[in-house]
């Protein structure tokens, strides 16, 4: 269900009051009960964006794992909390709920970062697959999230890296000397590495920043030019093979989690396997696919690089940017980093091609 169908509350109240009113009347056996809980949840997700589809399955998944025992009030984009605040605003409890992009606080995320690697995966389902597992199984990245008071619900993909301009960015050279509004940090170096230069920007404020050339290009996955209206003001698109590169996150603030009848707890796990074992993949390829018919009727097609300049790209960043990782990642707080890096790899090649193809190819394969 969208915000607009869900409900949507412009003030939100503490995680602990929320939970305290939706209590009353609870006999104090946290095991069970029939109280209602009404969980306070702050979104970035613009209407009709394949991030609001992915939150509203997770969501309705809960409200009927629960049979309505666990609701929730949906404050809209930049309401109850700035897009690049909600991580904040979900550890310290000014929403119980919260879902933005990862790399607004990189520092809280280094497990999820990894992603920013150019040229890792291209497949997104695998990628929400890995994240998910090794939120358990590496104890590092589990013992960051207890640390961070948040409970990872998904960690999805924003969708294929695909690069926005005025004329065509066919090859490495068309990126040099052009200024790139890119998302994650480790994209942003690898624009650096073949001579174009970063402006940081949030999502929101691209559109005005090109009408106003504070940027020449952008880097946006498909939602982007629907979400933020890029397709309207930027003619040419293409995909240059990076692939995948930042995640959109959806979290609990862990206490909340931690306070919630043991049978809600176990609703909410089995809704959250069930979640990243292919329904958050699912809701995210529908939207995206029905994306791409408005995205085509505008821009008329979506261009892929030759393979030869992908891989010059690729040659260019090297391995430099694995170390880089590693190491901020380890400065982050995560323990191991070099082998969760690993563990990564090889869950990406354990889950194989074994999944749909990525909307993002499927949606350049009609132009």
């Amino acid at each position: 269900m969208s915000n607009g169908k869900r409900g949507v509350s412009l003030v939100g109240g503490l995680a602990a009051f929320s939970l305290l009113i939706a209590g009353c009347g609870d006999d104090g056996d946290k095991a069970s009960g029939e109280e209602t809980i009404t969980l306070s949840f702050a979104s970035w997700a613009t209407p009709d964006s394949s991030n609001e589809a992915v939150q509203d399955e997770w969501m309705e998944m809960i409200e009927e794992a629960t049979d309505g025992r666990i609701e929730f009030e949906v404050s809209m984009a930049e309401s109850l909390c700035d897009s690049d605040e909600i991580p904040e605003c979900v550890r310290d409890g000014r929403a119980d709920v919260g879902e933005t992009i990862a790399d607004y606080a990189p520092d809280l995320f280094p497990q999820t970062t990894v992603v920013s690697i150019p040229f890792i995966t291209e497949n997104t389902q695998a990628m929400n697959k890995a994240l998910w597992e090794l939120s358990a199984e590496h104890d590092g990245a589990a013992q960051l999230w207890e640390d961070n008071n948040l409970k990872m619900i998904s960690h999805w993909p924003a969708g294929r890296l695909l690069l926005g301009s005025q004329e065509p960015v066919d090859s490495v050279d068309d990126v040099a000397d052009l200024s790139w509004r890119m998302a994650g940090p480790y994209t942003q170096y690898a624009v650096d590495t073949v001579g174009g230069s970063n402006v940081a920007l949030t999502a929101p404020e691209t559109y005005q920043a090109v009408e106003r050339s504070v940027v020449d290009a952008v880097g946006f996955p498909i939602d982007g030019l629907v979400s933020f209206q890029l397709k309207d003001i930027l003619p040419h698109w293409t995909d240059p093979g990076i692939g995948q590169y930042t995640t959109v996150g959806l979290w609990m603030n862990n206490d909340v989690y931690e306070d919630l009848p043991d049978d809600l707890k176990d609703a909410v796990d089995e809704v959250n396997e069930d979640f990243n074992d292919g329904l958050a993949s699912e809701a995210f390829s529908e939207t995206t696919l029905e994306q791409c018919d408005v995205i085509l009727d505008t821009i008329g097609e979506i261009d892929e690089w030759d393979d030869d300049e992908t891989e010059k790209w690729r040659d260019a960043v090297g391995d430099d940017l694995e170390e880089d990782w590693i190491e901020d990642a380890e400065a982050a707080g995560l323990t191991d980093a070099e082998e969760y890096l690993q563990m990564y790899k090889d869950k990406l090649d354990e889950i194989g091609d074994d999944v749909d193809e990525d909307p993002s190819l499927v949606c350049s394969g009609r132009s």
